[in-house]
C-alpha cells in the first residue's frame, strides 16, 4: 500500500523511516474507508505544510531576527486553550511591537457565552502579562465563521508599514484565519535546517503584505504527549462539551487519562465542591472513587486520549500538586480546556505529567 499523499510505501515498523503510520491508525483508516497518508504527509497537511519547530534557543534566535523586520504582529491564540497558546516567552519577544491579538475559535464556546464579557475577561487577563496590548487591538474571532476578519482589516488599514507578520503555536487555526483574511487558499513552502522560509501573501483590498511563519511547537500542552494523529483528534471541531460534577472527598475527577484531581477535603460547611468542565469532544472526563484510579487509567473506553491500548505510560514522569481553588476560579489545562469551581473551595491533589502546564485563573465562564 502506498501513501496517497507522496506515493511512498506505507510501513508501521519504524517511525523514523519514510512512509510510517502507526498500525492502529492504519487499521482505523482502512476500516473507515479513509485516505491513508504517511506521518510526514499528515504533518504537512495539518501543520501548515511546514516542518515542526519548537520554542527552543535555536528558533528563538531565528524569531528574534525575523521580528527586527516587522513592527506589526498578528498573534493568533486559541480561546479554548488560551493558557497554552498565549505564551509568556512569545509575549516577551513582542514587547515594543504593535500587536494585534486575534483570539480565535470563539464559535466553539457555549452558546450562552457573552462576547462582551469575554472581551472584559481578556482585558483583565492581559493585565497579568508582560505585554501591553491596547483593548482595541484584541480581536474576538472565528476563522470558521469569519468573525473578526473585518475588525482585523480595520486595524491593519491604520498601519504605516504595508506589511505584517502572523504567528502562533500549532493548532490555533492560523492558516484558516489567514485564508479568510486574504480570501485565498494559502499554500506554504518548507524550510530547511535552521533557515526559516516565510510565506508572503497579500490582503488584496488593503495592499498589505502578510508574512506567515510555521506553527510553533510546544512541549507542555496535553496534546504534546501524543502522536500527531491523536493531536488532530483532540482539536475541537464543534462546540466544546460542558459537564457539571459534584466531587466529594474521596472522589477523583479525570481529564483524559493523564490528568486527575483527587479531592482531599470537602468545602464550606462540609459540602462537596461542584465543578463545570469545558472540554473538546475528543477529550474525556470521568468521576470515580479514588480506589479505581489504577483500574481506569488503562480503560480506553472511559478515559481518552490516548485512543489506543499501546500508549506507553512508563515514559511519562508523573507528579502530584496540591491546590486550593476558590469559587469563581478555573483550573485551565494547557492543550485541553478548563473547569470552573462553582461551589468551593476545591481542595485537592492533582496528578499529572511533570511537564504538563496548568494554572488557576479567574473564571472565564
Amino acid at each position: 500500500m502506498k501513501c496517497e499523499g507522496c506515493g511512498i510505501e506505507i510501513q508501521s515498523s519504524d517511525p523514523k523511516m519514510a512512509g510510517y503510520i502507526p498500525e492502529e491508525v492504519l487499521k482505523e483508516r482502512i476500516e473507515n474507508n479513509e485516505k491513508v497518508v504517511c506521518q510526514r504527509c499528515f504533518k504537512l497537511k495539518h501543520y501548515n505544510y511546514l516542518m515542526p519547530i519548537k520554542i527552543e534557543s535555536d528558533f528563538s534566535g531565528e524569531l528574534d531576527r525575523i521580528l527586527t523586520n516587522f513592527n506589526t504582529i498578528l498573534w493568533i491564540v486559541d480561546v479554548i486553550d488560551f493558557e497554552g497558546t498565549f505564551r509568556s516567552e512569545i509575549a516577551e519577544k513582542l514587547k515594543g511591537k504593535d500587536v494585534i491579538l486575534v483570539v480565535n475559535k470563539v464559535d466553539l464556546l457555549p452558546r450562552s457565552t457573552s462576547y462582551s464579557q469575554l472581551k472584559e475577561w481578556l482585558i483583565n487577563r492581559l493585565k497579568l502579562s508582560s505585554l501591553n496590548i491596547p483593548s482595541d487591538n484584541i480581536v474576538i474571532a472565528s476563522s470558521k465563521t469569519g468573525l473578526g476578519i473585518g475588525k482585523t482589516k480595520q486595524l491593519l488599514s491604520r498601519i504605516s508599514e504595508k506589511k505584517a507578520l502572523i504567528l502562533g503555536v500549532t493548532n490555533v487555526g492560523k492558516s484558516s484565519f489567514l485564508n479568510k483574511l486574504t480570501s485565498k487558499d494559502v499554500t506554504v513552502s518548507a524550510f530547511v535546517g535552521t533557515t526559516l522560509e516565510l510565506l508572503k501573501t497579500e490582503i488584496p483590498d488593503l495592499g498589505i503584505e502578510v508574512y506567515d511563519t510555521p506553527g510553533i511547537f510546544t512541549n507542555d500542552r496535553l496534546c504534546d504527549f501524543f502522536d500527531i494523529f491523536s493531536q488532530v483528534k483532540m482539536v475541537p471541531s464543534k462546540k466544546i462539551n460542558t459537564k457539571t460534577h459534584t466531587i466529594a472527598k474521596g472522589n477523583v475527577l479525570f481529564i483524559s487519562s493523564l490528568f486527575w484531581v483527587d479531592v482531599v477535603e470537602n468545602g464550606v460547611r462540609g459540602l462537596p465542591p461542584i465543578t463545570t468542565i469545558f472540554l473538546p469532544e475528543g477529550i474525556s472526563t470521568h468521576r470515580a472513587k479514588r480506589e479505581r484510579v489504577s483500574e481506569l487509567l488503562y480503560n480506553r473506553k472511559v478515559l481518552y486520549p490516548p485512543y489506543d491500548d499501546k500508549f506507553d505510560f512508563g515514559k511519562i514522569e508523573f507528579e502530584k500538586v496540591k491546590v486550593r481553588v476558590d469559587k469563581g476560579n478555573d483550573i485551565a489545562i494547557a492543550g485541553a480546556g478548563w473547569f470552573s469551581v462553582k461551589r468551593g473551595p476545591l481542595i485537592a491533589e492533582i496528578s499529572k505529567p511533570k511537564q504538563l502546564k496548568f494554572c488557576i485563573r479567574q473564571s472565564m465562564k
